[in-house]
């Protein structure tokens, strides 16, 4: 019968057997069929990935590709306004479920600020004067609100001016 070494002590071993007589270690047998599975396997993936690619449409000319993001037409570059570096200090009461809100004092230039919007728990509440001593009242709910109020400028920038988120 054909002879065999032990991989783990180097003693001669009869090709059918399936444990070494001198350091008693398992051998296990070599299947033949493994290699060759693993090349059909990897041929297969390699195949499916080229009919994929194949059969998937390519981006040409006139080709729409959607992103989510949607921008108005325009050939020149848009540039977002930058608001002044004033401020505008404004204080803030609850009283039950109203909201007072006061402008105490702006260190901007007459025109700069063209509106202040209130916004209570992320709903548009109206609209606030721009002068020092101007107040408003807003409703609110009993519990916990949520108050910004954000001043426009006459260049379209936008600002927060005061946020409380509980008020």
């Amino acid at each position: 019968m054909a002879q065999k070494t032990c991989p783990h002590c180097g003693a001669s071993i009869e090709s059918g057997r399936t444990v070494c007589p001198n350091c008693r270690v398992v051998l296990k047998k070599k299947s033949p069929l493994i290699p060759c599975l693993a090349m059909v396997g990897l041929l297969v993936i390699v195949v499916v990935v080229v009919a994929l690619v194949l059969t998937s449409p390519a981006p040409g000319p006139g080709t729409t590709i959607t992103t989510g993001i949607t921008l108005p037409p325009t050939s020149e570059a848009v540039s977002v306004p930058t608001p002044p570096a004033c401020t505008v200090a404004i204080t803030g009461s609850k009283a039950s479920s109203s909201i007072r809100l006061q402008v105490m004092t702006s260190t901007c230039s007459a025109g700069d600020v063209t509106g202040l919007t209130v916004w209570v728990n992320g709903a548009r509440a109206g609209t606030l004067g721009t002068g020092a001593g101007a107040s408003g009242t807003f409703a609110g709910n009993s519990g916990t609100n949520n108050v910004i109020v954000v001043a426009e400028f006459a260049g379209g920038a936008e600002k927060v001016m005061y946020q409380n988120a509980a008020m």
